[in-house]
């Protein structure tokens, strides 16, 4: 997703005003997969083969099970069969990706070639056409571009307080990415094996938080172009803070466990729904989001894959706790990290350090 972000950006960075509603589109794609995930692999869930094996029991009651033999082994395990499919269709698009890009070369004779095509190079000028104002625009390099561009000055990445932000940003886009694989790798473990619901239970919240999260992104399409990045990301980070807050008290209300856990849940999926390309939409109104700039948020959401995801497993499997509190700190951490981020900008521009 991070990646056809990127594309996307460098498609239409020449129209500022369909930026936000393209990223919050191609979340959306990405949202209503999640979606049909679960039930994708709901089948497949809940069922356990034990490999039978030579027991032996000593007089203290500890018990050594026999490693298996050959003749042990029954088939292929019905999970692995889930994870075939999600593999196979993540390579069926990936072909359809491939067959797009070919045919969008060829069909323009920008690419003669499967060598053109796999090989072909970004321009030094970074030059695009205008997307999609102007359907036989000429192309226009990037300094062009910003003169007449009638937006206001933008913080070049490599200037101090460029730094800065672009740092900002990053542990922001850090913090949301990890929370989001909480929701999206954890959740069903969450509810399944530690709060104990069922298969049918812990799959159809699951599913049902990705298509509100589709739902509430198809409402934010058409709203993007007309509201500020700000405004969209005040309102995710405090629908994810209640969200969370909900989520920890229903452990201490046993009885009401069920409701408020579903409840924190859907009141997630209003701010999970695009709060990460918001902040890339945000970081665009005052810094020039270069290529290698949006590597750095793409590698933010890859470090915090690596990083949070096993944290985050290690923890719930000492205590059924840190799942909600890990969610909550690194909400409060991203709002703190991000009202930093808008003193530095309100400052930059009531003292006079900002571009005119």
């Amino acid at each position: 997703m991070s990646g056809c972000l990127s594309i996307n950006r460098s498609l239409w960075k020449t129209s500022a005003a369909w930026m936000g509603p393209i990223f919050q589109t191609t979340n959306l794609m990405f949202g209503l997969g999640f979606a049909i995930g679960p039930q994708v692999a709901k089948p497949f869930l809940g069922y356990y083969d034990i490999v039978t094996g030579n027991y032996t029991f000593d007089a203290d009651l500890n018990t050594t099970v026999a490693a298996p033999t050959a003749d042990d082994y029954e088939g292929i395990q019905p999970v692995q069969v889930a994870y075939l499919v999600v593999g196979a269709m993540n390579i069926l698009m990936a072909v359809v990706l491939m067959l797009t890009s070919a045919w969008f070369g060829v069909s323009t004779d920008r690419c003669n070639s499967v060598r053109d095509v796999v090989f072909q190079e970004a321009d030094g000028n970074d030059d695009t056409e205008l997307i999609p104002d102007e359907q036989d625009a000429p192309a226009k390099s990037l300094s062009e571009l910003l003169e007449s561009d009638p937006k206001p000055k933008q913080l070049e990445p490599c200037s101090r307080p460029g730094c800065v932000l672009v740092t900002l940003i990053f542990l922001a886009f850090f913090m949301n990415s990890g929370r989001s694989i909480l929701y999206l790798g954890l959740l069903y473990t969450y509810l399944y094996e530690y709060l104990g619901w069922s298969v049918g239970a812990s799959t159809f919240l699951l599913t049902m938080f990705h298509l509100v999260r589709f739902l509430v992104g198809v409402i934010v399409v058409p709203v993007a172009r007309w509201v500020s990045p700000t405004k969209l990301v005040v309102f995710d980070l405090a629908s994810l803070l209640l969200s969370s807050t909900l989520m920890l008290v229903a452990l201490e209300e046993q009885a009401e466990c069920g409701i408020l856990t579903t409840v924190g849940v859907m009141v997630a999926s209003l701010g999970d729904s695009n709060i990460l390309p918001t902040l890339i939409t945000l970081a665009e109104e005052s810094i020039h989001v270069i290529a290698p700039v949006m590597s750095l948020f793409i590698a933010a959401y890859g470090v915090s894959l690596m990083v949070v995801g096993p944290i985050a497993g290690v923890l719930l499997n000492s205590t059924v706790e840190s799942y909600p509190a890990l969610l909550l700190a690194l909400v409060v951490a991203c709002i703190l990290v991000l009202a930093v981020y808008f003193g530095i900008v309100r400052w930059l521009k009531s003292s006079g350090h900002w571009p005119q």
